[in-house]
């Protein structure tokens, strides 16, 4: 995961990890990204011993307004990519999401940055 997030800096700026536990197939992450124009990644991921994960990875705005919250809970069923889908701008504002890991979630970022 580190390697990866070096790949991206710029436009990651900084990393802060909060929690990161892994042992066997148990996976717990939880880790703030800062990027070049003041925006934040907050970022929670866990996967089961089952192999099943769970994630949220929210973007923010340097002042805290939602860009895009990506995640995987089963609240949209009518949604194409269910339960994967993408909260762009408020939370109401539900779309299909494709997005669903930290590398595609960054690449998706890094584009917006450029635009």
């Amino acid at each position: 995961m580190l390697n990866l997030i070096k790949r991206y800096m710029p436009p990651i700026a900084s990393y802060r990890i909060d929690r990161y536990e892994h042992e066997g197939p148990l996976l717990r992450i939880k880790l703030q990204l800062d990027f070049t124009d003041g925006s934040l990644l907050h970022l929670k991921e866990y996967r089961f011993t089952d192999g099943s994960r769970k994630y949220a990875y929210h973007w923010t705005s340097s002042d805290g307004v939602l860009r895009v919250r990506w995640d995987n809970a089963d609240h949209w069923p009518h949604i194409p990519t269910f339960p994967h889908h993408k909260h762009i701008g408020t939370s109401t504002n539900v779309q299909p999401s494709t997005e669903t890991g930290l590398e595609s979630v960054l690449k998706y970022i890094a584009a917006s940055l450029s635009e």
